[in-house]
């Protein structure tokens, strides 16, 4: 793992039975990450967050009425460099004294295809909530439910990182939740 900023997010369900077509879980870290990437100098550098707790209400009969959520702890940023995780916790990027959290929570969900989903919410960093849209994945293997997530976002819209020419502004989320 390597560099940068954020992110989110979350889900994470547990198999329901085949008589339930709505279940509420909160997510589990064992088979779920959360991973971003961004270019530096040309690079694509990656990182994820270590810790962070997830909640699903997910309706496979009428996906529109599921809810997500999630909080991460931003201190627990990792990208295989020490010194680069301690410089992203300062106050130039997530300035982790103060807010130690990132938060989303989705406004919308609905149908894109066969096991696709949109799912809509808003994202709060450093104190500044921005809308968000995330492609989302779902299927079921070996009982259990899979969450294959996907966005983007600028981080100059939360502050995070100043202008720079050689760090881009977008940030790539690539999220798994399995339950």
């Amino acid at each position: 793992m390597k560099f940068s900023l954020l992110l989110l997010l979350w889900f994470s369900v547990a198999a329901s039975p085949s008589t339930e077509t709505a279940i509420k879980e909160e997510g589990t870290q064992e088979a779920s990450f959360i991973k971003f990437t961004i270019k530096n100098m040309g690079l694509t550098v990656e990182g994820m967050f270590e810790s962070f707790t997830t909640t699903v209400d997910y309706n496979k009969s009428q996906p529109s009425s599921s809810r997500f959520s999630a909080t991460i702890q931003v201190a627990s940023i990792y990208t295989g460099i020490g010194k680069r995780d301690s410089h992203l916790k300062k106050e130039e990027y997530f300035h982790v004294d103060k807010y130690p959290t990132i938060t989303f929570q989705s406004t919308s969900v609905s149908t894109k295809g066969a096991g696709q989903l949109l799912v809509k919410g808003n994202i709060t960093i450093k104190g500044k909530t921005q809308p968000i849209e995330l492609q989302v994945g779902v299927k079921e293997a070996g009982g259990k439910k899979q969450f294959s997530i996907k966005g983007q976002l600028d981080r100059l819209n939360f502050g995070v990182g100043g202008d720079s020419w050689v760090m881009a502004d977008d940030v790539y989320l690539n999220l798994y939740v399995e339950n």
